[in-house]
């Protein structure tokens, strides 16, 4: 697997041209797709060159609006949306991006479970045939926090088998997001797990990160997470070593939020681009002394 640096999660300005040699620099493997490239072609070019050029691949592609998220985005944002997916996944094919995906929120105040299920299918079908014409692999990402998931009427997937039955009613092409987080939060269940590394032909990224002290597994916000393997909560070891040993060769990304997001908004770009770095280095070496 290789190692990911999103500027955009970050929250660290700057080009491709600028921040792709840091990347390279300290021993990341690969950068997120920027917003900013997929509205011109003649940048996408060139920002592509610079990835290239530096050895690194590309992460994932984004989609413009909050996809399947009913309260954040109506059907005629959804409907725009979409069109403006199909000329990012355009220029994203001509780039070499290859991933792409959005995370299924685990309820709904306004659609009962199986409104909700044909809802996402809908979505999800007409989101992943725009990618696939591309040639870009389209994947879910289920979302396990216990608060967030009980703030909802109606309750909906919170599972990797879960969202992977609504992938499955479309395409058994399209794929899954395996986040520690989200698995701890759940349960961290132990035959999820070994499930997910039995689809690793079908996981298109991996996020490691760690939980906050002071809380049990029940209450773990969503937006709230730690640097992997530094509170002790979240084991993303064992998912790190189980998906390498079953040949996942993907991109791995660490995934903190806040309050790192307060952290990180205040550092020069190079001094985020470092302490991501060490975070991966830090998992290199605990898999060393395993």
């Amino acid at each position: 697997m290789y190692q990911l640096f999103d500027a955009s999660f970050f929250r660290v300005k700057g080009t491709v041209q600028e921040l792709a040699p840091l990347v390279a620099k300290h021993g990341m493997g690969g950068i997120n797709v920027p917003v900013e490239i997929l509205e011109d072609a003649n940048l996408a070019r060139e920002a592509a060159k610079c990835v290239y050029d530096n050895g690194l691949q590309w992460g994932l592609l984004p989609t413009p609006v909050d996809c399947l998220s009913g309260f954040a985005t109506d059907d005629k944002m959804f409907d725009e949306g979409m069109e403006k997916l199909k000329r990012w996944a355009e220029i994203g094919e001509k780039i070499g991006v290859k991933r792409s995906y959005n995370h299924v929120i685990p309820g709904s105040d306004t659609m009962s479970f199986d409104e909700n299920y044909e809802w996402h299918v809908r979505r999800v079908s007409e989101i992943y045939h725009i990618l696939n014409n591309h040639g870009i692999q389209y994947s879910l990402e289920f979302i396990g926090p216990v608060p967030l998931k009980k703030s909802f009427k109606y309750p909906f997937f919170d599972s990797i088998a879960g969202v992977l039955s609504i992938a499955d009613a479309i395409s058994s092409d399209i794929g899954f997001l395996f986040d520690t987080y989200h698995w701890y939060c759940g349960g961290g269940r132990m035959d999820d797990l070994y499930y997910a590394s039995a689809h690793v032909d079908r996981m298109v990224c991996f996020h490691i990160n760690d939980g906050i002290v002071g809380r049990t597994r029940e209450q773990q916000e969503d937006l709230e997470r730690a640097m992997p393997m530094t509170t002790g909560i979240v084991d993303s070891l064992t998912p790190y070593k189980l998906f390498q040993k079953c040949g996942y060769s993907g991109p791995v990304m660490v995934e903190p939020i806040y309050p790192l997001y307060n952290k990180f908004e205040t550092m020069r770009a190079e001094d985020v681009v470092i302490e991501v770095a060490a975070a991966y280095k830090h998992m290199e070496n605990l898999l060393r002394k395993e």
